[in-house]
């Protein structure tokens, strides 16, 4: 089977064939068929939207340069070799198009006979030629003819354009190469050899290339003069950018909005990336978008302008890519990137799985553009854009360790991140591009318009690593100023004067969570020559903490700080208090989860002074003597503001007499809203000096969490009475203790009491059975404020719920959230459950999860949640025993229901055909699921993951 290669080779045979049968003029004039040839070229050119406004540009600014080109200055001799060098779109091609006419009309260049252009772009797709055949590929003369012009080479003038887009490695050995312009070999051999002086040796070469491919080419060149090709200065940009926004009232803001942007300014020193910027701006203003936010950052404009290319509008002929489709095409531009090669031939596209419907697509948006004069070649409409899809590549791509082949060196994250200006200069506005993407806003704007979800999880410590080996302040903080959100861990010295140098520079942070160890090896375990002295290595990393810890006060923009699983000393503790009583820290929350503070340096002083944090959170972390004083001083204080301690005080060893501590401390507090003190054994006791708190009509609590503390029938009863007199307590979660039916009964009496304010109550895991089930019942009738109930885990039964069920299908019931997981319903329960599902306009959420309902009992849940009058969005039915039986009844579920928008069917032994059969109905108009939970494992099966890339 012969490939598109192959096809092109034979086509190229077929017209030397021709060229020989027929009787051409030896004396054919060669300037009358350059300006055929490039005449056609120009004008192709102007019809693919090269407007006469750059005819005019090379006209009066270029010519001059087209002029002198072969002279140098330093040295007053001729060069002859000649390398025209400039950013991608600023003209090159076009530039020699036009040089190559000027020749023909006799006004450019006579000093050469012939002039021969060889593109980069067309020759690439040659596979074997001699010299001969390939410069006269379209000028048909005979061998005698050509062997007469190339026996006087040097006066003959070699132009290749655009040696970036050459796909030859240029690895041949010199003694390789050929000398002879008659024999045939590979056309990356002939290049090279013309290249290196072996071939023609005192012919004239003129070569264009993009600015960062310089380092390819120069090692094959032999004392070539550079000539660089400057694009639109300055003041012609802003004259530009002024022509094309002309005539609005916003556009002087936005041109200045641009010159403010120097690396946006920049980039519009190319002619049509000028052009797409304002033409874009101008569109996206007109829309609604904002001056100063799209023109903030270079990332940030073209992010907008991407998607813009993928409209959601309906009736757009654009298609939508899906999430494979998209990482092909963000690998082949990274690829392109790497190496300096930024057309894809036909073996890229293969070898990226992109197929020619797939590059249709991408033609379609305008993200690709076909050329006009080569088959089988694509590029990206410009360099810049090619970036910003290769930096997406590293948030798309499949996590490496699960590869079962070698990664490509553009893969390589850590490469990337130690690459610099100098050595690598065609990776500089990809690595911009990738910091920039590093922002909650632009993934948000990328997520909506692919339909995808992008990992922002980056080695944020392998970037440290890469840019502290810089010191170049102001370079860090330009890497570091999109990261708003870091994790990092600190066991080494190393480790810590990096991080401590580094985080100074992250002034965009708002989430920090660290790992530190104040027990982490001093400098002099890591000095065997003792070269400092112990109390100064103590000192030196004291001084590293602080200044790691200083960003406490020194970010404002810090709000959120995690400590998890650090071990903090009396010198930490110290820091941290410092940094945090700080007039100018800023710090809302502070989770100190799984710290261990050495030698009982516990202190919560900073919480007098500081009136910023509201969250403390010391999930499990034993609270000491000296911690639950300083946290009860700090609590009695007016200048405290903690108004959470969501599972802050979780496993803290608080026993009954600590919890009357603790309490004496809330009855003088006025800003805590929510407590939790689950898993500490309080026991009754304990609870009751609580309820002594919660009884004071100034009490602040509006949250109360008691999961696993002990509390039995006599527990409560002390609650019972404390919830009617709470003016403020709204949720009570009760979890895994024992209270049984007798303590059921308590609580549900207070239920209908009228000054109960309770209106989440969680009873999962009380070992309470049907009777408790008719108490709550009762309850549920006359209370008028309960809107979330949880009972799950306990033994209600079938005929358990049947007592609930009869309440909840009274119009006086307000219930809109009801948790019934494990609680030993079969499919006989569904009957209820059904006429609550038709009968109860308030209930919304309803879970069904870890019952064994099987596929009979979902047949009759489906037939009411299709009812027009069914009320329920979220529905529960994980592990409910459902088989591939069932899938007829949740095809028409998911296509015709009106209310259900979010489910879980996890656990279920549903088969490969009917997660596919689900999905597929997943994309039906009449679908109204935003939400559907399966088996991870299920969905990451080959078959199935192939099947929702194709289908979404």
């Amino acid at each position: 089977m012969k490939t598109a290669d192959d096809e092109m080779e034979d086509k190229v045979s077929q017209e030397e064939i021709v060229s020989k049968d027929k009787d051409f003029d030896d004396e054919i004039d060669y300037r009358t068929v350059i300006k055929e040839k490039f005449c056609m070229m120009w004008d192709n050119t102007s019809c693919s939207g090269q407007s006469a406004t750059l005819n005019c540009v090379i006209t009066h600014k270029d010519q001059k340069l087209l002029q002198h080109i072969f002279e140098d200055i330093q040295t007053s001799k001729i060069p002859q070799t000649v390398v025209l060098y400039g950013a991608a779109g600023i003209g090159k091609t076009t530039l020699l198009k036009k040089a190559m006419l000027e020749w023909a009309d006799g006004n450019l260049y006579q000093q050469f006979t012939h002039v021969f252009y060889l593109s980069g772009r067309e020759i690439s797709q040659v596979k074997e030629k001699s010299f001969a055949q390939l410069i006269s590929k379209h000028w048909p003369c005979n061998k005698s003819h050509i062997e007469q012009i190339l026996s006087k080479p040097n006066s003959l003038l070699f132009i290749i354009d655009s040696f970036d887009e050459l796909d030859f490695s240029f690895e041949e050995p010199e003694f390789a190469l050929c000398k002879d312009w008659t024999q045939k070999h590979p056309v990356s051999f002939l290049i090279s050899s013309l290249l290196r002086k072996v071939m023609l040796p005192t012919s004239y070469l003129l070569v264009t290339t993009r600015s960062t491919a310089w380092k390819r080419l120069v090692p094959l060149l032999q004392k070539p003069h550079r000539v660089k090709m400057p694009g639109l200065s300055k003041n012609a940009r802003m004259d530009y950018i002024h022509h094309l926004l002309k005539d609005k009232t916003w556009a002087m803001n936005a041109a200045c909005s641009i010159r403010m942007n120097g690396r946006l300014f920049q980039m519009c020193h190319v002619f049509h990336v000028c052009q797409m910027i304002c033409t874009f701006l101008k569109e996206h203003i007109e829309k609604g978008g904002s001056v100063e936010e799209t023109c903030q950052t270079s990332t940030a404009l073209f992010t907008n302008y991407v998607c813009s290319l993928f409209p959601h509008i309906p009736g757009s002929s654009v298609t939508l890519p899906n999430e494979t489709l998209l990482r092909s095409l963000c690998q082949a531009a990274v690829e392109g990137i790497w190496t300096m090669k930024h057309v894809l031939y036909q073996q890229n596209l293969r070898k990226h799985e992109l197929t020619r419907e797939d590059v249709s697509l991408f033609l379609d948006a305008k993200v690709l553009q076909q050329d006009t004069e080569y088959e089988n070649c694509y590029m990206f409409t410009h360099l810049h854009l090619q970036e910003f899809f290769a930096a997406l590549f590293y948030l798309l791509r499949e996590n490496p360790e699960e590869k079962d082949y070698p990664c490509e060196p553009f893969e390589n994250l850590f490469l990337l991140l130690e690459s610099n200006h100098f050595h690598d200069p065609h990776l500089e506005q990809m690595k911009c591009f990738l910091f920039g993407l590093l922002n909650k806003d632009r993934v948000r704007q990328l997520e909506e318009t692919f339909n995808l979800t992008i990992s922002m999880e980056l080695r944020f410590q392998d970037l440290l690593h890469c840019i502290y080996e810089t010191q170049d302040e102001e370079f860090i903080t330009r890497a570091l100023m999109y990261f708003q959100k870091i994790i990092m861990r600190v066991d080494e010295e190393p480790q810590l004067r990096i991080y401590s140098f580094c985080l100074k520079h992250c002034h965009s942070l708002q989430t920090m969570t660290l790992t530190a160890r104040a027990d982490l090896r001093n400098r002099l375990d890591l000095d065997p020559t003792g070269e400092m002295c112990p109390e100064d290595a103590a000192v030196q990393i004291i001084h590293y903490w602080q200044d790691l810890f200083s960003v406490i006060h020194t970010n404002e923009s810090l709000v959120e700080m995690d400590l998890y699983e650090s071990r903090l000393d009396e010198s930490l503790m110290k820091i941290l208090n410092e940094e945090l009583s700080h007039p100018k820290c800023n710090l809302q929350k502070l989770t100190l989860k799984a710290v261990c503070f050495l030698n009982s340096c516990q202190d919560f002083s900073f919480l007098v002074s500081n009136n910023k944090v509201t969250h403390l959170d010391l999930k499990d972390t034993d609270l000491e003597e000296n911690g639950l004083k300083t946290l009860c001083e700090a609590l009695k204080s007016q200048g405290c503001k903690l108004r959470l301690l969501r599972n802050q005080l979780e496993s803290c060893d608080l026993n009954a007499d600590r919890c009357k501590t603790l309490s004496k401390a809330l009855r003088s507090n006025r800003s805590l809203v929510f407590l939790n003190l689950s898993t500490n054994n309080l026991s009754n006791d304990g609870v009751k000096s609580l309820c002594e708190v919660l009884e004071n009509p100034n009490c602040p609590l509006e949250r109360l969490a008691l999961a696993s503390c002990g509390l039995t029938k006599v527990g409560c009863e002390v609650l019972s009475s404390a919830l009617t007199k709470s003016k403020r307590l709204t949720h009570l979660c009760l979890t895994d203790n024992i209270l049984k039916d007798e303590g059921i009964e308590l609580l549900s009496y207070t239920l209908t009491h009228p000054q109960c304010t309770l209106q989440s109550l969680v009873l999962r895991c009380c070992y309470f059975t049907s009777i408790g089930s008719e108490h709550l019942s009762t309850a549920l009738l006359n209370n008028k404020s309960l809107i979330h109930l949880d009972v799950g885990f306990n033994q209600l039964k079938d005929n358990g719920l049947k007592l609930l069920c009869h309440s909840l299908q009274q119009p006086n019931c307000n219930l809109q959230e009801l948790e019934l997981m494990g609680c030993v319903l079969t499919n006989n329960a569904c009957e209820d459950l059904a006429s609550v599902i038709v009968n109860n306009s308030n209930l919304w959420n309803l879970d069904l999860g870890f019952n064994i309902l099987g596929d009979a009992g979902l047949n009759v849940l489906c037939d009411a949640l299709r009812k027009p009058n069914c009320h329920i969005q979220r529905l529960g039915l994980e592990n409910c025993g459902l088989t591939p039986g069932c899938c007829q009844d949740l095809l028409s579920l998911l296509s015709n229901n009106h209310s259900v928008i979010q489910m879980n069917l996890k656990k279920n032994a549903l088969d490969h055909e009917a997660i596919r059969n689900l999905c597929k109905v997943l994309r039906s108009p009449t679908c109204k699921m935003e939400f559907l939970a399966l088996d991870k494992k299920e969905i990451t099966k080959k078959k199935i993951k192939k099947f929702l890339a194709d289908y979404f």
